[in-house]
């Protein structure tokens, strides 16, 4: 009888070793029981007895599947679909399989919609709003200049390290981008200065540990390990600047991709600093010094030399 059970710690595995982010990993994981039912009720017995038409079946099956009375999204299609097809892919090229089933059968496309974007005035209003005589309030304001003059990724600002800040050349190494990518990023005049009266005078108050190395931390001196860490330091932000638009740390970095765009940064420029890869263009795309990518962050980032809203 066909188990996920011996197939699930060898995928996650080989995941690992690809470099996918543990996100990706546990969602395709998380995806096994589904496939491995269906290929159950099917009668199938091994995994060499699935076919191209199997995969197209399942496909299928996940269009009319219905998840608490409603189809599932496309989104959520094609995010299960994809699961299945780097399942396959996984055990033919560790020779499980002679033959990957799903390589041709193709996931349902998905229109991708853009965030609502909050304009200049909005930004400057929420990085504003934290109360930096306090010091959650100094490592708040230290967040969201960082999120917004960054372009950084909110699981890329949680697991910052203090070893990744370059003061004197006002310079981020992000070692742990999506996907294991590693990338260099100009730190403006407003990031940096809020980031070291943070270092300074906010990040001791909170009692780290001598071996926490992360760069912000919660108040008991422990580095921010949730996602909604961030969330919640945004929203509380966008409230107390009176922005009634949902705000997150994703829309603050499409914004600034966004700002920068119409104050006329190349498009080549902008894949390097917010980290995209893209499959079909990225082999385009000749190395950006980071000198190169300093002058451009400073002609158009918002909150360089005219400041916001100028």
């Amino acid at each position: 009888m066909l188990s996920p059970s011996p197939w699930r710690e060898r995928f996650l595995d080989w995941m690992r070793l690809q470099g996918w982010s543990v996100r990706t990993t546990e969602e395709y994981a998380r995806e096994l029981p589904r496939l491995f039912s269906f290929l159950q009720k099917r009668g199938l017995e091994r995994l060499s007895e699935v076919t191209r038409d199997t995969i197209a079946d399942y496909r299928l099956h996940l269009f009319y599947l219905q998840h608490r009375g409603r189809p599932l999204a496309p989104g959520t299609q094609c995010r299960c679909l994809n699961a299945v097809k780097a399942f396959f892919r996984f055990l033919r090229r560790e020779n499980y399989l002679l033959v990957d089933p799903a390589a041709e059968v193709e996931a349902p496309r998905v229109r991708r919609s853009l965030p609502e974007v909050p304009s200049e005035k909005e930004v400057l209003a929420i990085l504003e709003a934290p109360d930096v005589k306090t010091p959650l309030g100094l490592r708040d304001r230290a967040i969201l200049e960082l999120l917004y003059g960054t372009g950084i990724r909110n699981s890329e600002l949680r697991a910052l390290r203090l070893d990744e800040l370059e003061s004197e050349r006002r310079l981020l190494q992000i070692r742990h981008g999506k996907g294991g990518k590693q990338r260099v990023v100009p730190l403006g005049q407003e990031a940096a200065y809020w980031l070291e009266e943070y270092l300074r005078q906010g990040r001791p108050r909170f009692g780290p540990r001598p071996l926490e190395a992360r760069v912000f931390l919660t108040k008991s001196g422990q580095g921010l390990s949730q996602r909604h860490v961030l969330g919640e330091v945004v929203r509380r932000a966008a409230k107390r600047a009176g922005v009634t638009r949902r705000v997150t740390p994703h829309s603050l970095r499409h914004a600034v991709a966004t700002h920068m765009l119409r104050r006329g940064a190349g498009l080549r420029h902008l894949q390097e600093f917010l980290g995209h890869a893209s499959a079909g263009t990225t082999q385009l795309y000749t190395r950006i010094e980071v000198s190169d990518l300093r002058r451009v962050h400073r002609r158009c980032h918002p909150r360089e030399r005219g400041g916001m809203g100028k």
